[in-house]
């Protein structure tokens, strides 16, 4: 019975810590090294990298950092800014976290 109670418990914490995320882009952007267009994105992350999954499926693979914040988000949002023309995700706060994917 124990082993059992131990294997639901890892189960729940793995299952927890897959948590994705949704954004929404307006406007062509870049995040690290992908280009992405207009639309909605499921923000996943999966050990040293950042999964971005458009409506279609298709899988976007770039590096990230993750930082922590002081306090817990209340709300997935993205942080961009327009240098040189182009406009970069800087980093997004993951809603009901204290992480924020940051990008170079």
């Amino acid at each position: 019975m124990l082993k059992r109670l131990a294997i639901v418990a890892l189960l729940g914490v793995s299952l927890a810590s897959a948590k994705s995320y949704t954004i929404a882009i307006t406007q062509p952007c870049q995040a690290g090294t992908a280009q992405l267009r207009p639309g909605e994105y499921t923000v996943k992350l999966e050990a040293a990298k950042v999964v971005l999954i458009d409506k279609s499926g298709n899988r976007i693979e770039t590096t990230a950092k993750i930082e922590a914040a002081d306090q817990k988000f209340n709300q997935t949002t993205v942080v961009t800014s327009g240098a040189s023309g182009t406009s970069r995700i800087q980093w997004i706060a993951l809603g009901g976290s204290k992480s924020k994917v940051v990008f170079e």
